[in-house]
């Protein structure tokens, strides 16, 4: 079914805003994004008839605005990136966003800090134990254990020099594990697309 010109324009005009509002995203991904909201909203103009300026309003209103339809669409691709990789950055980058969405996410995300921090920690007191042997260690003090540099006069070095080892071995079995974890975790990050939205609060013919 052809639309008048004006709405037309209004649609092209829509979806450009949206292309620039996905600009980190790569360009394949971007075209089908464009696509899929193209053909949401030509089915919902088909479905109403004759198109009219106030129902093409309709339509683009339960979309919603470009700008803010776009993170969603973001979100959802670097979710999808950082469940088939490996790479602590991207896994912590999605955990991120998960958090931003819900309370799970935001617990997942702070469990991964520390798994990562813990697993670094190990790792560090490991090879500056090797550099700095005086002013590295395993610390235990008056109701305080850390794992690096020295804490105070009070405290002593309870490992000594097999915080080398345990320190190469704990911290790489904490990244590897955190990774796993969160890697496993961000498979249940559930995020509800702009079109599940739209048909939710778009009025029906």
């Amino acid at each position: 079914m052809s639309h008048p010109d004006r709405l037309q324009t209004r649609i092209d005009a829509y979806l450009m805003q949206l292309r620039r509002s996905l600009g980190e995203l790569p360009p394949d991904e971007v075209a089908d994004i464009l696509q899929e909201i193209r053909g949401h909203i030509l089915e919902r103009a088909d479905a109403a008839g004759e198109l009219t300026d106030e129902r093409l309003v309709a339509i683009l209103q339960a979309l919603g605005r470009p700008e803010d339809i776009a993170p969603l669409y973001q979100a959802e691709a670097l979710m999808a990136r950082a469940r088939a990789s490996f790479s602590p950055t991207l896994l912590l980058r999605g955990a991120l966003r998960w958090a931003m969405l819900s309370v799970r996410g935001f617990v997942i995300f702070v469990i991964a800090l520390v798994g990562y921090g813990v697993g670094l920690g190990f790792l560090i007191g490991a090879f500056g134990k090797v550099i700095a042997p005086g002013q590295f260690g395993a610390w235990l003090g008056p109701g305080t254990f850390s794992i690096g540099t020295t804490t105070g006069s009070s405290a002593r070095d309870v490992l000594g020099w097999w915080l080398v080892p345990v320190g190469l071995v704990v911290g790489a079995l904490g990244l590897v594990a955190t990774t796993l974890v969160l890697r496993w975790s961000l498979q249940f990050a559930k995020l509800r697309r702009p079109l599940v939205l739209a048909a939710e609060v778009e009025p029906r013919s």
